[in-house]
């Protein structure tokens, strides 16, 4: 392999490894700020910091998995970023649930983001 196919792969797994550590401190009895040499992660620090409602993982994980299954269809990288934009409060976000959520559910996913965006 070149050098540069060498670092691509180490730095790969240098994400995987510090994305896999970072989850399981959320399940850790130690104190997350000894973890981190004193730094704090919010809870809200994986999520877009313009949802400034309601803190709920479980809205917030539903919202975002519908943008990950939209990205997944059409495999454009901005589908993924501005399905998150504002909040989920977008048009991509609205065209998604058009195309991936039965009608009778996309009040309740448009009361999920008014929940957890305002």
């Amino acid at each position: 392999m070149t050098a540069f196919r060498l670092m691509a792969v180490a730095l790969v797994v240098i994400v995987a490894c510090s994305t896999t550590w970072a989850r399981s401190l959320e399940g850790s009895s130690l104190p997350v700020t000894s973890l981190l040499g004193g730094r704090s992660l919010s809870k809200r620090a994986t999520f877009d910091p313009s949802c400034a409602g309601v803190y709920n993982r479980e809205l917030l994980g539903r919202l975002s998995r519908l943008c990950d299954d939209c990205y997944n269809v059409f495999r454009e990288p901005k589908v993924a970023t501005e399905c998150r934009s504002k909040c989920f409060y977008n048009p991509v976000f609205v065209q998604c649930l058009e195309y991936l959520i039965p009608a009778d559910l996309h009040e309740e996913y448009q009361a999920h983001v008014q929940t957890v965006g305002k």
